[in-house]
């Protein structure tokens, strides 16, 4: 696990983040409570780690950031490395905890990574947790084949679109760093494969991310649960070539302003001049998603897809951010 490399401990020892899901990331309610709670209970600890992220950006005399600590805890005759982040939540009572907590340790280790990293360990931590049923009680689910879930034939036409549009505006989807909303199992994330890409997947619908993480078709630190509603707290703005969504789902005159605000969410973190790729089933659903993007200022169009299955993919919007 990348979390064990980058914190230089035994890949047998156990860590635990307590925030019960990634997306809970996003307020660290649980773990600035846990943090509180240790720091008033006056502890002492064997062993603390400082996770510092030494980034470029970090500022001018390169001074370091600190998204992580590490407190070896023994509970119930246990042992457990406890990790908290500071990555998304920005919380400002983090870095006075951390001060505090590192005072009731025996020994403090530092270890120097980059946000990045640091982060591609913690989404990591929550898909090895999704697809080893950690994260869901009772799961009734079993491992389906892959044939019953993915079509190969829906990837191999949707490779064949996006080399189209690829030709069309000029594009390298290869050379783009992707962020595929909506992703749903990863069918056409196959597509994206195929064509050289290493896109960042989310969707709220964890038992589909667990399927595509079972048969890896989504990689464990690049795939998360996510609500399309909220993805400006989890990605820096301006840090993706190209947001991606096929077959976004049911998109009507009632439910416009929830699209709104999903296609408002994933404008954020696409840098300027950046595309937007999006497929639907229906005209209805396309000319109302072209309206949205209007709104919002997108310069885009719309192709006809249609074939004669009339299932996938059919109408795609095409759009750049300005």
């Amino acid at each position: 696990m990348r979390l064990h490399d980058l914190l230089r401990i035994d890949e047998n020892e156990i860590v635990h983040v307590p925030e019960p899901c990634f997306s809970d990331q996003g307020t660290g309610e649980q773990s600035a409570r846990y943090r509180y709670e240790i720091v008033q209970s006056g502890v002492v600890f064997d062993d603390v780690i400082r996770i510092e992220a030494h980034d470029d950006n970090a500022g001018d005399a390169g001074d370091a950031g600190l998204p992580g600590l590490a407190i070896l805890m023994h509970t119930g005759g246990q042992d457990f490395w406890l990790i908290f982040t500071d990555l998304i939540s920005k919380d400002p009572g983090f870095v006075g905890h951390a001060a505090l907590l590192c005072k009731q340790s025996n020994n403090v280790r530092i270890v120097k990574t980059t946000s990045s990293l640091f982060m591609d360990a913690i989404i990591e931590y929550y898909s090895l947790m999704l697809v080893n049923r950690m994260l869901c009680e009772n799961c009734m689910h079993g491992k389906k084949s892959f044939d019953s879930i993915f079509s190969e034939s829906r990837a191999a036409r949707l490779e064949t679109l996006l080399r189209t549009i690829e030709r069309s505006d000029d594009l390298d989807f290869a050379g783009m760093n992707i962020l595929e909303i909506c992703c749903g199992n990863g069918m056409a994330t196959i597509a994206l494969r195929q064509l050289g890409c290493d896109p960042v997947c989310f969707d709220s619908d964890k038992c589909a991310v667990c399927e595509g993480l079972e048969h890896g078709v989504f990689l464990p630190h690049r795939s998360m649960v996510l609500d399309a509603t909220h993805i400006s707290p989890f990605f820096e703005a301006g840090s993706f070539d190209c947001v991606a969504g096929f077959m976004l789902g049911a998109i009507y005159p009632f439910n416009k302003d929830v699209w709104k605000r999903i296609m408002a969410e994933s404008i954020v973190p696409l840098r300027e001049g950046g595309f937007l790729v999006f497929t639907v089933h229906k005209n209805e659903e396309i000319i109302i998603l072209k309206e949205v993007m209007d709104e919002l200022g997108i310069i885009g169009r719309v192709i006809d897809n249609r074939d004669d299955a009339g299932m996938y993919d059919q109408w795609v919007y095409v759009g750049q951010k300005h």
